[in-house]
């Protein structure tokens, strides 16, 4: 195997160049899949997931990642695998001052132009991440001109707390050793270009609006499309009419978060089913899911939406259980004006804000965006559920989106930048008064006999953060924002502190959950 020397440059087969900043290391065998001579379109799909598994990424997230973009339309081209990974010691921890620190520069031959390519990296410690190509974390088009695309490859490296399987015990900690997956993928065409806003399209069609009134037996159906499982007439929207009928009383409505759907979201609460059915009997059927997209559209444009589906003459009152960026949706429903002239705006009761970046969150920063999108990969492979696939699908889409260079077109994930515009003015009003606003969040460290992958991730997310945090939500911000600060806030204990997707399997917030629904 080849030396990385600091400061140096590699020339590797098939085109490849890397080259060093502040970083050491070995350069194993370059592999080149069989894939890489093929149009993408027409390339079998491979064995990315029995890769991964070699990778020392976890079962079952490398076989539910390497299965999704395979599914995806993702093919392995090249495959650079990296040891004894050195970088300099920074005294006073992590540099959080934006200065480029230690990194590699991997040099590409660029895909033809009908394909899109993005690097994805496997730490030894479990952990993935995927790299945009430079132009692209710009926000430019890739350089296909140069007939090269370049990716940065930061090189952060930290200890890990001791425990965990004996098997984890030969890993130093996280950066010691890596592989490099160069993965490529068709772009998608309109009027004979490339589209801009491939995600909006695709959200469109997969992850379409729908106001549905559920029973128990229906919650978890409530949002399947054709094709997943629905039976015929189980996506019917309620009617405004409808609901009209039944506004003598409150309507307990659930909001989802990001790339999520109600009936991923909101797997915990429908698996208690003495709680389901109890929820369902205090609103003696009134219980609504509101599914809607959340990468291209703006929570104003989600909840906007909302309202123009509510009867015009009609004034509701409602009980909002959201979870992450539902929260902006269902603050955003009562705001004067939204409704439109001459309709009533509903009467929001009660409003509970479970892991909502009020605050926003660092991750979605434009420049974070592919750290937004490994975070939620990670979590989606630590924690799998029946469903997860299901919103992984639209994660990897908005990967392919990101690593074309098209940063625009993500209004609904720039929503919860910290400087956005619209979190500044929701957080320049207090918490209104006429109602109930409760806050649950959780500042997430894992058991010392943890994966060593969940110790991994926590430890590059606490980095990025700098605070506490729930892995995707700073702790604080899901309470205090600006002069939106909702009191008493339920903040899981750190012996049981949970992810950010997980807050509705833990018994203490469903318990929460039920003291705070009133019912009709």
């Amino acid at each position: 195997m080849p030396d990385l020397e600091r400061g140096g440059r590699s020339e590797l087969p098939y085109g490849l160049v890397l080259r060093s900043s502040e970083a050491g290391g070995r350069i194993g065998e370059v592999r080149r899949w069989a894939t890489a001579g093929t149009p993408v379109r027409d390339a079998a799909p491979g064995g990315l997931p029995e890769q991964l598994l070699t990778d020392h990424v976890p079962e079952p997230a490398a076989r539910l990642l390497g299965t999704a973009a395979q599914e995806a339309g993702m093919r392995p081209v090249l495959t650079v695998p990296l040891s004894d990974l050195a970088v300099p010691r920074r005294p006073g921890g992590p540099d959080r001052s934006g200065a480029p620190g230690p990194h590699l520069l991997l040099e590409a031959p660029a895909p033809p132009p009908d394909e899109g390519q993005v690097l994805l990296e496997a730490d030894a410690t479990g952990v993935v991440r995927w790299v945009f190509p430079q132009t692209a974390v710009r926000g430019g088009r890739a350089d296909r001109a140069a007939g090269a695309q370049t990716f940065r490859v930061p090189m952060e490296q930290f200890a890990l707390p001791a425990g965990g399987p004996a098997a984890d015990r030969g890993i130093v900690g996280f950066g010691v050793g890596k592989v490099l997956h160069l993965l490529r993928f068709p772009i998608e065409r309109a009027a004979g270009l490339a589209a801009d806003f491939a995600v909006s399209r695709w959200e469109k069609r997969h992850r379409p609006y729908g106001l549905r009134l559920t029973t128990p037996q229906t919650f978890l159906k409530a949002g399947e499309q054709p094709g997943d499982g629905a039976d015929e007439g189980s996506d019917m929207q309620v009617s405004a009419g409808r609901l009209a009928e039944l506004a003598d009383r409150p309507f307990l409505l659930f909001v989802h978060g990001t790339f999520s759907r109600c009936r991923t979201g909101f797997r915990g609460i429908a698996d208690d089913e003495p709680l389901l059915h109890d929820l369902h009997r205090r609103y003696d059927g009134r219980v609504l899911v509101f599914d809607h997209p959340t990468v291209h559209l703006d929570p104003v444009d989600n909840a906007r939406w909302l309202l123009e589906h509510l009867p015009a003459d009609r004034r509701l009152t409602l009980d909002i259980v959201t979870h992450s960026r539902g929260g902006l949706v269902a603050r955003h429903l009562s705001r004067d004006g939204l409704a439109g002239a001459g309709r009533p705006a509903p009467s929001v009761r009660t409003l509970v804000h479970v892991a909502t970046p009020n605050a926003g969150t660092a991750l979605a920063e434009k420049q974070r965006l592919s750290d937004l999108l490994g975070v939620f990969t990670n979590l989606l492979g630590m924690f799998p559920e029946e469903l997860v696939s299901t919103t992984l699908e639209v994660v990897l889409e908005v990967v392919k989106h990101g690593a074309t260079g098209v940063l625009g077109g993500l209004d609904g994930l720039a929503a919860m930048d910290p400087a956005s515009e619209g979190l500044g003015e929701l957080n320049a009003s207090a918490v209104p008064t006429d109602g109930s606003v409760r806050a649950v969040t959780s500042d997430f460290e894992p058991a010392r006999n943890a994966a060593l992958a969940m110790r991994a991730l926590d430890g590059l997310v606490d980095r990025l953060f700098g605070v506490g945090n729930d892995l995707v939500v700073p702790t604080e911000g899901v309470h205090r924002a600006g002069s939106y600060v909702v009191h008493d806030p339920l903040v899981v204990p750190s012996a049981s502190a949970v992810v950010h997707s997980g807050f509705f399997r833990d018994a203490q917030v469903r318990a929460g959950l039920s003291e705070w629904l009133p019912g009709s």
